[in-house]
């Protein structure tokens, strides 16, 4: 299936050297890796914050011209209001949910949730703000950062 890097997915891309190892673990299966354009401005928008430099700004800028890039329309819209409705366990699609409380999701989490739906991608993320969407709206596969310092014989802080 292929895949869908959520914002924390590229920041921890451009933090890093070796980019061969990076794609091979968090892709294995070699598919097709799409990025959604609410998160390149999402990151963007960090850097701009946090004064990057010239060289993880070309990283960034590298992502978005070699992966999938998709941009807003309107058919996320429906899908962006069931996702929120159920993370507040009001979707009158759902008799039972799998949490008791409701799950408040950032906008651009939203945006980022109904675009793998849509387009029945597999979501990967370091955090838990999907963990309550997983197979009731799509495959969500969380990278265990330990782990992936492992891989890439990182230090525990990047």
């Amino acid at each position: 299936m292929n895949i869908l890097l959520d914002t924390n997915i590229l920041l921890y891309y451009v933090r890093i050297n070796d980019d061969d190892k990076f794609r091979r673990f968090i892709n294995p299966d070699l598919s097709i890796i799409y990025v959604f354009i609410v998160s390149f401005a999402e990151a963007k928008s960090i850097a701009f914050q946090n004064n990057w430099g010239k060289a993880k700004l070309d990283k960034l800028n590298y992502l978005i011209q070699n992966f999938e890039v998709i941009d807003v329309n309107d058919l996320l819209a429906d899908i962006y209001v069931q996702i929120d409705a159920y993370s507040q366990r009001r979707n009158a699609h759902f008799e039972t949910y799998p949490f008791d409380n409701p799950r408040n999701m950032g906008k651009n989490d939203l945006w980022i949730a109904a675009t793998a739906t849509l387009l029945n991608l597999t979501l990967i993320t370091t955090d838990n703000d999907f963990d309550h969407l997983h197979q009731q709206f799509h495959e969500v596969r969380k990278i265990d950062l330990n782990n992936l310092r492992q891989v890439l014989d990182l230090p525990t802080a990047i």
